[in-house]
């Protein structure tokens, strides 16, 4: 299967851009640096056209920030980007990554040839997650395992096939989720996530500081009722399923450094 690594990083992002280089210039696949045109994809007309705002406020009980916009708007360019192709795997990275080369090549091939396919739709993190199911893990080797993942907010780095990138891009096509909302992707576009374990991927938050968070934090809430009822009924579900069925039955794992 022929692989290609896309990262997310604007212009402006250099020293980002020069350190990944260095770690991806070792690596025995192709990559390229993605980024919108702030300039055109995030003026008031192109945000109105690719953003359902009153989705977005029903769903999360806020509207998405311009960051958030932006880095969903990036997610979607590479799945564009990745479809125009003839690769058959994408590795979408984020500029802020950081991991051992040897040990991601490791990874990657040995995912390629025992679980990644070309017809699943599968997505498979490389990220720490929040929370997975521990029961029916698939060894990669005496190291790593992979697991079926029930929560995670990290979209640092993932593995997707052309037909599951297919349905990320057409569910979230007009944005009202951020990109990193596994959750629900799964309800609203079926498709499996799975993660490797122990994860293989970190960001380097300490020498670049999240874009997102400040934004995240400061954005303003906007409670409907649709959002109240429909946040209380899918808890309510969640939690019964987890206490119920994922803990005694599943190997249900919360991660307590996420």
């Amino acid at each position: 299967m022929k692989i290609i690594i896309y990262v997310m990083s604007p212009d402006k992002n250099y020293e980002r851009r020069i350190a990944l280089s260095e770690l991806l210039e070792k690596m025995p696949f192709e990559f390229e640096f993605m980024s919108i045109n702030d300039d055109v994809e995030l003026t008031p007309d192109a945000i109105s056209k690719n953003h359902d705002s009153k989705r977005a406020i029903d769903a999360l009980g806020r509207d998405l920030t311009r960051g958030e916009l932006a880095s969903t708007f990036n997610h979607m360019l590479c799945f564009k980007k990745f479809l125009d192709s003839k690769s058959d795997i994408a590795i979408i990275l984020e500029d802020d990554v950081d991991f051992i080369v040897d040990e991601l090549i490791c990874v990657i091939e040995l995912l390629t040839k025992k679980i990644v396919n070309k017809n699943n739709h599968h997505v498979y993190l490389l990220t720490p997650v929040i929370s997975y199911l521990n029961n029916k893990s698939i060894s990669l080797n005496k190291d790593y395992k992979v697991v079926e993942v029930v929560q995670s907010l990290d979209s640092a780095g993932y593995i997707v096939n052309r037909e599951t990138a297919k349905k990320l891009l057409s569910v979230n096509s007009k944005a009202w989720f951020i990109m990193d909302d596994w959750v629900r992707y799964k309800r609203h576009a079926n498709v499996n996530v799975f993660s490797v374990i122990p994860p293989i991927l970190k960001q380097d938050m300490v020498t670049f500081k999240s874009n997102l968070m400040n934004s995240r934090n400061n954005a303003i809430k906007s409670r409907t009722l649709k959002y109240v009822v429909t946040r209380i009924s899918y808890k309510i579900l969640a939690d019964a399923k987890k206490y119920f069925w994922l803990m005694p039955f599943k190997g249900y794992v919360r991660n307590k450094d996420v």
